[in-house]
């Protein structure tokens, strides 16, 4: 981790906004889910994206969006052109996210020839830098084609990342970057093990999504997510965080994240309802570093750019922060027995 300022320590609300392919490749006849899969509507009122925006507004805060544009090859350009309107009218910053697996709807055989992706189909490890910078250039210019704005960050998908996806990077000119969540998948190369904080990989400054260790499994490495972490964890995080003076704090979310996928019937579109435990976790997190100014600056990728790149030559790489004993049961009771008890899913 790096210190960045004595005080406030910066914290970054990430999001990532993407469809869902539906294993519409393997299975044409159940297709990709696109905008109704990020809004979420229930009842007049959507449920994911819809409710994301509010509740940064409410709190006067503003957050990172990376947003897939690869899903353009099935959707066309409307309904992410759409999304990333919504985010742009409410002054969020609007970043490049990738899917690789959506190229494969550039064949024109899938619907009559269809058949799984390939492995690493959606990754971009094992791929030369060439063919990696060709890559984000082509979904950079989609980001700027249906937003007005060029990217200059970008997060992998999957947080699958490995060394050649920086020099990718580099030469596609996209030197900012948040591809690494160790909580989630473990890079191969141990410079790319990273649990947050400021790292510079050649010309391009790595701000991975951070990863905490659970009090009582010193060994077990968690992705610090809105859906999966509690607010007494997240909370036990952020001060630890900005007790010992580092950061960034990135927290990863996504819209569908704040919704419940009810049973959809084999024709029919799919039934969505409030996720009320995750949506009160992100209104106590922005509550929370909401009135705590002294110790936390929320920020954005394109506000703070500078700033971290001048920061991150006083690099320092530390262990990760620890999560708290009362968040894990409170996860656990959250994330798994209330689930279970209610057959909802998980």
């Amino acid at each position: 981790m790096t210190r960045v300022t004595d005080s406030p320590v910066d914290v970054v609300l990430s999001v990532d906004v993407e469809f869902s392919l539906n294993s519409a490749l393997a299975q044409p006849e159940q297709p990709p889910l696109g905008a109704e899969w990020v809004y979420g509507e229930a009842g007049g009122r959507a449920e994911g994206l819809g409710f994301m925006l509010d509740c940064f507004d409410r709190h006067g805060l503003k957050g990172t969006f990376f947003t897939e544009v690869f899903n353009t090859y099935f959707f066309g350009d409307g309904p992410m052109r759409r999304v990333a309107a919504d985010i742009l009218a409410r002054g969020h910053d609007l970043q490049l996210h990738l899917h690789p697996v959506w190229r494969g709807f550039l064949n024109p055989r899938w619907q009559s020839e269809p058949m799984p992706p390939p492995p690493g189909a959606d990754s971009l490890v094992g791929r030369p830098p060439a063919e990696i910078a060709a890559l984000l250039r082509e979904g950079a210019a989609i980001l700027e084609r249906l937003s007005g704005q060029r990217p200059t960050a970008f997060r992998c998908g999957n947080l699958d990342a490995g060394a050649a996806l920086y020099q990718g990077m580099a030469e596609a000119g996209l030197v900012l970057a948040s591809n690494v969540g160790v909580g989630l998948l473990r890079p191969a190369e141990p410079q790319l093990q990273l649990y947050a904080g400021l790292h510079l990989i050649g010309d391009v400054l790595e701000v991975p999504v951070t990863t905490y260790r659970m009090p009582l499994f010193r060994n077990r490495l968690l992705l610090l997510t809105t859906a999966g972490s509690s607010t007494a964890e997240i909370r036990a995080v952020l001060t630890r965080a900005a007790r010992q003076g580092v950061g960034p704090v990135v927290v990863l979310m996504h819209p569908h994240d704040f919704r419940l996928a009810l049973s959809q019937a084999p024709s029919g579109p799919p039934r969505y309802a409030a996720d009320r435990v995750r949506q009160r976790r992100l209104e106590q997190l922005c509550g929370h570093l909401a009135t705590q100014p002294r110790q936390y600056r929320v920020t954005t990728f394109a506000e703070a750019a500078t700033r971290w790149r001048s920061a991150a030559a006083s690099q320092r790489a530390e262990p990760p922060l620890c999560g708290s004993i009362a968040g894990l049961a409170q996860r656990l009771l959250e994330n798994k027995l209330r689930p279970a008890l209610l057959g909802l899913p998980q």
